[in-house]
């Protein structure tokens, strides 16, 4: 599969530069027109690569691993979305957005224990409590990470927020002991069952529930993010915002609520992600949500900083590289995935659905 992924690159790369030279060498629009050959080649090289190990793996055995991998499919979806929404309105990237979220998910499992022990209520009231905690625990910390932390600092540029954000990493990682213990906590699943889908008499997906409330969660959310983005006055002022943080605020957009909000709702996304993480990834741990959030930051790179269903796109590239190269090699799929990821990176250096902004002066 390596060998037919590297022929894969090799034919890519030779069409593209046969056909600058040939066709569009001499073309007035010559940068646009190469443009438009990159994405057209990505798209068909990406598509190739898919079709070749589908046709390896079998279609059945390609559907049963995405079919598991749906939670992880999610949680890295939502943590990419707060990672952008963060970005769009403050310019600058949160180091601590898995950090964040990790706190909630302490939460959750500190609070499913207390209501174990002092209260009757059965597991599903005692989850979605727990859910709840989670996002607000991590709405609650964005919200002071921007309106307290952020607004007081010195040098509240876009270098220095992230120096701020890596700062609260260390912080809130020296804190979870002290708060939560050393003994690492576990949060139960809704449900251990699953569906089957039938394909054939013989043929038979399986499909588990927790996987398909991840999907209906993230689903939602993301149907309400959009929703807010488009139709709200709130959405209206975080797209004024991307565009010019300093035009919109003298049209009357008032910034400051624009990007303290942002900033709380991209921690309820990463609570969220926390959650649904905690129960298929490991035990709740300080460092459990390091690879969503490397992941994360991946995917909003290759996807793109400047639209957000550019980063959901690199999120689900990024949740099939695995899928398929863990089928291949499990002990390298990171390097796998990332050595895919750069050289998409490379070609794309904005990302697959990146922009230039043209600032006039």
């Amino acid at each position: 599969m390596f060998e037919n992924i590297l022929i894969v690159v090799a034919c890519v790369v030779a069409v593209y530069y046969a056909v600058d030279l040939v066709f569009l060498r001499k073309q007035q629009k010559r940068p646009v027109y190469q443009q438009r050959l990159i994405n057209l080649l990505l798209f068909l090289g990406i598509l190739t690569v898919l079709v070749l190990a589908v046709r390896e793996m079998t279609l059945y055995l390609f559907l049963q691993i995405f079919l598991l991998n749906i939670a992880e499919l999610c949680v890295l979806i939502l943590a990419t979305t707060g990672i952008v929404l963060i970005f769009k309105t403050s310019v600058t990237t949160n180091f601590a957005q898995g950090t964040i979220a990790t706190v909630g998910a302490f939460t959750a499992a500190k609070l499913i224990l207390w209501l174990t022990a002092n209260t009757g209520y059965a597991m599903p009231v005692k989850l979605a409590l727990a859910l709840v905690a989670s996002a607000m625990t991590a709405f609650v910390i964005g919200l002071f990470v921007d309106t307290v932390i952020i607004r007081n600092s010195r040098y509240p540029n876009s270098i220095g927020k992230q120096m701020i954000t890596m700062g609260l990493v260390l912080v809130l990682l020296g804190l979870m002991p002290l708060l939560f213990g050393l003994v690492p906590l576990t949060i139960e699943q809704f449900s251990y069952d699953g569906k089957l889908i039938n394909l054939t008499d013989t043929l038979i997906l399986y499909v588990p529930d927790h996987n398909l409330f991840a999907a209906a969660v993230t689903a939602a959310m993301l149907v309400l993010l959009f929703a807010a983005l488009r139709f709200t006055k709130w959405g209206l002022g975080v797209r004024a915002t991307a565009s010019s943080e300093t035009v919109a605020g003298m049209m009357g957009v008032n910034t400051r609520l624009i990007t303290a909000m942002s900033w709380a709702i991209a921690g309820v996304f990463g609570g969220v992600a926390a959650y649904l993480y905690a129960p298929v990834g490991s035990a709740v741990t300080v460092s459990f949500m390091t690879p969503v959030q490397v992941n994360g930051f991946l995917a909003s790179v290759l996807g793109g900083f400047s639209t957000f269903g550019g980063p959901i796109v690199g999120a689900i590239l990024i949740n099939l590289f695995q899928s398929i190269a863990s089928f291949y090699n499990s002990v390298w799929t990171n390097v796998i995935v990332y050595v895919l990821v750069l050289l998409l990176v490379l070609a794309k250096p904005l990302g697959l659905f990146g922009k230039k902004t043209a600032k006039k002066v």
